[in-house]
């Protein structure tokens, strides 16, 4: 059986050209002196850190056959949140590569890592994967022409005596990587309902304590098995990427790519050309064609997040793109076939834009086919709890600690409006872990605004959070009553604080004489009695 020639690289801001510039970037040229050497890769697995760099393999692959380039591309979602972070990049890659063991199947491949493209921190990884021996591929460099006499040449990368790294790849191999010893502190054990490996939704199972959360998972389970469009509609960071990423995944396109767009994001003198890609010389400008966010989603998924922001003269366009299924890109004469599926999010009333002539009506009936619903973070407070630990679990997973909320700290969580949703919960919880000096993260390790809103609030503002009470029929002394909880929040601080007033008053989000006044006038009772007694 012949062996088949592999390529694996990360797809990078030079690719397939570097902006202004005629110099074929790593990727191309490397294939083209490939090609010329006769020794063509039958394949190139290339990881795509998101919709723009989707797009750039899908240019890619037209220059490179433009050129004569026989390689077979492709392209692989590689959904990474930070693009410097060595953990997740080095998490994701091993389960990419994973994925593309499976995809290749079991015949024999001669593999290879280009280590050109992609930011340093991807570079390492692809090179710790090859030469700790838990991938089996050569590693490859490309000197572009003005560092090698000028004209484009490669080089194979050999690093030898590695021995730590060896042992290390040896028990990842033997065990499996939840039995791999991280590189610095204990591994802790992964939250409950957490996936241990990385995946389309960063290893998550979404947590649905919430009856309408819940419903929402339901029906875009059901949906995920077709090709009709889904309109998802919520609140900004209540999850509707996670949703979109899960029925992607879910679906029969999953093996193809998730090309999400940020419709909000896009200069309306360019969107046009972002979504449906141009022809070189189509305008000032254009000096290189573009494949557009349409093509690069071909055989997968095209994920409009704020679809109400588009005009509505890019509206008419996606509406005739959607029913003839082919684009036109700009300065081009034919259409452009695409095969895909989409899924539109927004956080606005469609259908108030609809009635006021802000969105086509015509497009609102043709993308909301299916429409998922999902509640803000506030009408799931049952999920809160659960959420936060989750998302600490992740942060001593990556670093080795074992932070957790105190109960004082839950109590305000479940307490607070959360105006940002669950993002909003993911960054005070990343926050927390950031700043706290101990294990143990309290309402003082928490950021401000959710401190200040569980204060009581003075004149008639908006209220701040509800909680429930319980009124004794014969009713009680509200005066005191609001006395003896002041003193009782005081007297933790100060316990805290270790008798220190000025700590406490900063964990009550006092200043030190307000602090101090209070002692003094109207706590004055409990502190003499209270103080005494060692609080």
């Amino acid at each position: 059986m012949q062996t088949v020639r592999s390529l694996i690289a990360f797809v990078g801001m030079r690719d397939p050209y570097p902006e202004n510039d005629e110099e074929p970037g790593p990727l191309l040229s490397f294939l083209l002196a490939a090609e010329k050497d006769g020794q063509a890769f039958d394949e190139a697995w290339l990881l795509c850190t998101g919709g723009t760099f989707l797009e750039r393999a899908k240019d890619l692959e037209r220059e490179a056959k433009d050129e004569g380039v026989t390689t077979r591309f492709r392209p692989l979602d590689f959904p990474v949140r930070d693009v410097i972070d060595y953990a997740e990049i080095w998490d994701l890659l091993v389960a990419s590569l994973g994925t593309i063991r499976g995809k290749a199947g079991s015949g024999a491949r001669d593999w290879t890592f280009l280590l050109d493209s992609g930011t340093p921190q991807m570079k390492t990884a692809l090179f710790l994967a090859a030469r700790s021996g838990l991938f089996p591929a050569r590693l490859v460099q490309g000197i572009p022409p003005r560092f090698a006499g000028g004209s484009y040449k490669c080089r194979e990368v050999r690093v030898e005596g590695l021995p730590e790294i060896r042992s290390r790849a040896a028990r990842f191999l033997s065990k499996g990587p939840d039995d791999a010893v991280p590189a610095t502190g204990p591994r802790v054990p992964p939250a409950p309902g957490r996936a241990s490996e990385a995946g389309p939704e960063r290893g998550f199972e979404p947590v649905a304590g919430s009856p309408a959360f819940e419903e929402a998972l339901r029906r875009a389970r059901s949906a995920a098995r077709y090709d009709d469009p889904v309109l998802i509609l919520g609140e900004t960071g209540s999850g509707k990427t996670m949703i979109a990423r899960m029925l992607h995944a879910l679906s029969r396109r999953a093996e193809g790519p998730f090309v999400e767009v940020n419709c909000s994001a896009i200069a309306e003198s360019m969107a046009e050309a972002e979504l449906f890609g141009h022809e070189r010389g189509a305008f000032t400008g254009a000096e290189k064609s573009r494949a557009g966010k349409f093509r690069a989603a071909q055989g997968g998924t095209l994920f409009l997040d704020e679809i109400g922001d588009l005009s509505p003269e890019i509206q008419a366009k996606l509406l005739k793109a959607l029913e003839d299924k082919v684009v036109y890109p700009v300065g081009a004469d034919k259409p452009e076939p695409v095969d895909l599926r989409l899924l539109a999010a927004t956080n606005r009333d469609l259908a108030r834009l609809v009635k006021e002539g802000g969105f086509r009506r015509d497009l609102y009936e043709r993308i909301k086919v299916v429409v998922l619903s999902l509640p803000p973070l506030r009408e799931r407070r049952q999920d809160i709890r659960p959420l936060a630990a989750r998302f600490l679990a992740d942060w001593n997973d990556r670093y080795g600690e074992r932070r957790y909320l105190t109960e004082d700290a839950l109590v305000l969580l479940e307490a607070y409006s959360w105006p940002g949703n669950v993002r909003e919960l993911r960054n005070a919880m990343t926050s927390a872990a950031n700043t706290a000096t101990s294990d143990a993260l309290g309402p003082e390790s928490l950021p401000e605004e959710i401190r200040r809103a569980s204060l009581p609030r003075s004149g008639c503002g908006e209220a701040g959070p509800t909680i429930e009470v319980e009124l004794p029929p014969e009713g009680i002394n509200l005066k005191a009553r609001l006395l003896q909880i002041e003193w009782e929040y005081v007297a933790a601080a100060l316990r805290r604080a270790g008798g220190n007033r000025e700590a406490a008053a900063r964990l009550l989000g006092m200043t030190g004489h307000a602090f101090r006044k209070a002692l003094r006038e109207r706590l004055s009772a409990f502190a003499d009695e209270g103080w005494e007694e060692g609080i």
